[in-house]
């Protein structure tokens, strides 16, 4: 065999072991490293829209105390509100009774309502951002967005009045804002946005971490709840949170 031959063959020669075990063990980190940065920004986005959950509340809290009105039912919005506060202008007058006319869950109907006027409420008198206020009954129109996805919706229960709650709870009296996935659809099996670890999540640091007790409890599809538990061994179902504030 000529010198030639021997070195053509030599340049024809696969991958050792070695090599293959290394690009193998690179593959792997590279694996680990897109799933845990997954994690961490699933984990981020959990967190931000907790913040934002408290920020909404809180904001309820100083408008109660500044107008002596829950937001949304406020009697005197058009005329105590920036004059173009909502939608470019006079906000709508709630019925004064102190109390969302909406239950929990239900889907934003329409602009007027008072549970699209709370959020609007809010963003006039200078207390909540991150909508524009227009009149689209979506998320980041006349609704603000979640950082997890969808957004938030409002509406007050007297004991166990909601719609599309999963696993048998019962809400007790006051008012709930709603992380879900459709502004203009009740809470239901296909409208949530939260995986069951999400929720989850929510819950733990919220609450009492179990989906039908306490002031966070659990909507949307029949799969997000196992018993007593969240079902977090699935993540191909859609759940939606009711949060109480104003407690």
């Amino acid at each position: 065999m000529n010198t030639n031959e021997m070195t053509r063959r030599k340049g024809q020669q696969g991958f050792t072991l070695v090599e293959l075990a290394i690009v193998m063990i690179i593959i792997g980190l590279l694996i680990t490293g897109i799933l845990k940065g997954q994690e961490m920004i699933a984990n981020a986005q959990v967190t931000s829209t907790i913040s934002a959950s408290k920020g909404i509340d809180a904001a309820a809290s100083t408008f109660r105390d500044t107008y002596n009105a829950v937001a949304g039912n406020f009697r005197q919005a058009s005329t105590r509100l920036s004059a173009t506060g909502c939608n470019g202008g006079a906000c709508t007058d709630g019925t004064g009774d102190s109390t969302i006319t909406e239950a929990p869950g239900v889907a934003a109907a329409a602009y007027t309502a008072e549970n699209v006027q709370f959020f609007n409420h809010l963003r006039a008198a200078d207390l909540l951002s991150g909508f524009d206020g227009t009149a689209a009954l979506a998320y980041g129109a006349a609704l603000p967005t979640a950082p997890v996805g969808g957004g938030f919706t409002v509406g007050y229960s007297p004991a166990g009045a909601a719609t599309g709650l999963v696993g048998g709870g019962v809400l007790r009296a006051g008012h709930y804002i709603v992380i879900n996935g459709q502004a203009n659809a009740a809470v239901g099996a296909a409208t949530g946005v939260l995986v069951p670890t999400q929720a989850a999540r929510v819950d733990r640091k919220m609450d009492d971490g179990v989906p039908n007790t306490g002031s966070v409890q659990v909507g949307g599809a029949g799969g997000c709840v196992n018993g007593n538990a969240y079902n977090e061994a699935v993540n191909n179902v859609v759940c939606a949170s009711f949060i109480r504030i104003q407690q």
